[in-house]
């Protein structure tokens, strides 16, 4: 079993650790925040970014 850092859509800023599994389960919700940014705006713009995607997709 190997750990991921990972940021999420909920708390873009923190860096957070977790398992496969909820790896697996963050991103089946669409929680798993997809950016290479590195500094907390980037992250946040990038976090704003996909949800403002998802709800757009949603709304098709």
């Amino acid at each position: 079993m190997s750990t991921h850092k990972i940021r999420t859509t909920m708390q873009p800023a923190n860096e957070i650790t977790v398992s496969d599994a909820e790896l697996l389960d963050l991103e089946r919700q669409g929680l798993v925040l997809k950016s290479q940014a590195t500094t907390v705006e980037g992250v946040q713009r990038a976090a704003l970014k996909q949800v403002e995607a998802a709800q757009v997709a949603k709304n098709s």
